[in-house]
């Protein structure tokens, strides 16, 4: 049996870079007539500018005029699915820490929304649907504007109709009516049951219950053999992926592009276990140095490494002031050789734990159909 085609790419390009890029040539172009016009005008009236984006984020867009001045906030990046859809490209991760559950998930998420984030990513396993749903009631942001991911729990959903039980239940704990993007969180029941899973979901998606479909921590061929069997490709997989992953899981993401299928990476920051410092002393020095030099956090600097690539990114934090520095990028893009750089460096000690470090699925298990690993 061949492999089902891939359908054909919408007319609007699959990635996150042109859409940055040509935001920032609209917003470099209305910058400078407004320049002009305070030029010819002796500077009377406002010379600040703010895209879409930026205003509603409430981030300072006001020209770059000093050294001292805080550099401003680029519009959130989007990724468009195969189908078309239009995915935020920085979205809020819920999972894997104390304040990712109850009261204090409740109000993260109405900080990072209250902020212009708009990206949401939960799932069964996390228990957290229905604070974020009454987040997101809460926010006075209509639904349409808003993002959900979530997924389904391999260890709870075991078959094609307790799956479509599942999506029931996790559209009334969210409070909505439809998911935008839903995935199975792991391969680990092997092949034959997770392609009835999938079948589940492609269902569910003729239903209109969900948008978009995927996968998440699946490998190449896991994904082939689901989409033999369905003769649908997933839209998404949602892996680690960071500077530090392994060459497979690198050249997976390379796959995916050729098709269509969005990489969304998870444990971007190094995840619950790895603590950022106020000093930034557990950074390394190279990735310090370019933070530096755009004058971002080496948090920030991480994150635009993946949007280089294509790569959207869900870093998760109960911090106000962590939420709005990953959502708010400073405007600047990484160059070639500053990625590389990045890549060429040593991750910080903490992100090598053999248990749940970012670093756990190695190139075997990227290569390997099927085979048991370990996540979260």
């Amino acid at each position: 049996m061949t492999l089902p085609s891939v359908p054909r790419t919408p007319k609007r390009p699959f990635n996150a870079r042109n859409v940055t890029r040509s935001r920032w040539f609209i917003f470099a172009g209305i910058a400078g007539a407004a320049i002009f016009l305070v030029a010819i005008t002796g500077g009377r009236g406002s010379s600040s500018l703010r895209s879409k984006s930026q205003s509603s984020a409430g981030a300072a867009a006001d020209i770059k005029s000093s050294n001292n001045a805080a550099p401003a906030a680029a519009p959130v990046p989007i990724l468009y699915l195969r189908s078309g859809l239009k995915m935020p490209a920085v979205g809020y991760g819920t999972c894997c820490r104390k304040s990712a559950k109850g009261e204090a998930i409740y109000h993260s998420t109405r900080i990072y929304l209250k902020n212009g984030g708009r990206l949401i990513d939960t799932a069964m396993a996390y228990g957290n649907h229905r604070e974020i749903g009454q987040a997101v009631a809460d926010s006075g942001i209509d639904r349409s504007e808003i993002w959900i991911t979530s997924k389904i729990a391999p260890g709870k959903v075991k078959s094609y109709d307790v799956c479509l039980s599942a999506v029931d239940g996790i559209l009334k704990e969210l409070g909505t009516t439809y998911i935008d993007l839903l995935l199975i969180h792991s391969q680990k029941l092997g092949k034959e049951l997770t392609i009835e899973l999938w079948r589940g979901l492609i269902e569910t998606k003729r239903l209109g219950k969900v948008k978009a479909i995927g996968v998440s921590n699946f490998n190449r061929g896991e994904i082939e053999d689901i989409a033999m069997a369905s003769g649908e490709w997933p839209e998404a997989n949602e892996i680690q992926q960071h500077p530090w992953s392994s060459k497979a899981w690198k050249d997976l993401t390379q796959w995916h592009k050729e098709k269509g299928i969005a990489t969304i990476a998870y444990t971007s920051l190094g995840g619950s276990r790895f603590h950022r410092s106020e000093g930034g002393t557990i950074w390394p020095d190279t990735l310090t140095k370019i933070a530096q030099k755009h004058s971002a956090t080496e948090a920030q600097v991480l994150l635009k490494w993946a949007l280089k690539k294509d790569i959207a990114v869900i870093p998760g934090s109960g911090s106000k002031k962590h939420i709005k520095e990953n959502l708010l990028l400073p405007l600047f893009d990484l160059s070639d050789s500053e990625a590389s750089d990045i890549e060429g460096t040593d991750a910080p000690e903490a992100w090598w734990d053999p248990e749940r470090g970012p670093n756990k699925n190695n190139d075997e298990e990227a290569l390997k159909a099927w085979a048991k690993r370990k996540y979260g």
